[in-house]
């Protein structure tokens, strides 16, 4: 017989089954980048997925330092624009985030929603503070959970400049 030796496909196909098993049992990962401010200034902050199929509904509960940072505004991407969103930030240091819509979207490595921050004016030397996830839920259109991991970098911050001398 000419062609694939069948020990050669059966491995073949048993890494494929592997492989495609893993990224269904380990779902996406949902992350936050590293992110570097000065004190006193504004940052956006995305909160980024790796790759999803079908997303139709999240809901993510972050907190954050209430003393360093002051939450401004929560914008869509352009990539979930489809999706409604609310935010509740009533509370200093926590936000509420649901975004749902009647499609699912998909996409690779792209951004679901950017956050902006105050940094606190006057702060003395760098600091590293992170962003919290306490819970995050994805659902498809189907209504089925789509398992989600999280990985959040920390966010530098490093003192005002001092003002320049003017001769």
């Amino acid at each position: 017989m000419v062609g694939i030796p069948a020990r050669s496909l059966c491995a073949w196909l048993f890494t494929l089954v592997t492989v495609f098993w893993a990224s269904t049992a380990f779902g996406v990962e949902l992350y936050i980048p590293p992110v570097q401010g000065e004190a006193g200034q504004t940052i956006e902050i995305p909160v980024m997925i790796d790759w999803v199929d079908n997303l139709a509904g999240m809901k993510l509960v972050m907190k954050y330092d209430a003393h360093i940072l002051t939450f401004k505004k929560g914008a869509r991407s352009k990539y979930t624009d489809s999706l409604m969103h609310i935010i509740n930030s009533k509370k200093p240091g926590l936000l509420v985030i649901v975004m749902a819509g009647a499609r699912g979207i998909k996409g690779k490595d792209f951004p679901l929603l950017l956050l902006t921050f105050d940094i606190k004016k006057g702060l003395k030397g760098n600091h590293n503070t992170q962003i919290e996830i306490k819970e995050i839920q994805l659902m498809s259109d189907k209504l089925k959970v789509i398992k989600c991991k999280t990985r959040v970098a920390p966010i530098t911050i490093l003192p005002s400049p001092k003002p320049g001398r003017v001769s």
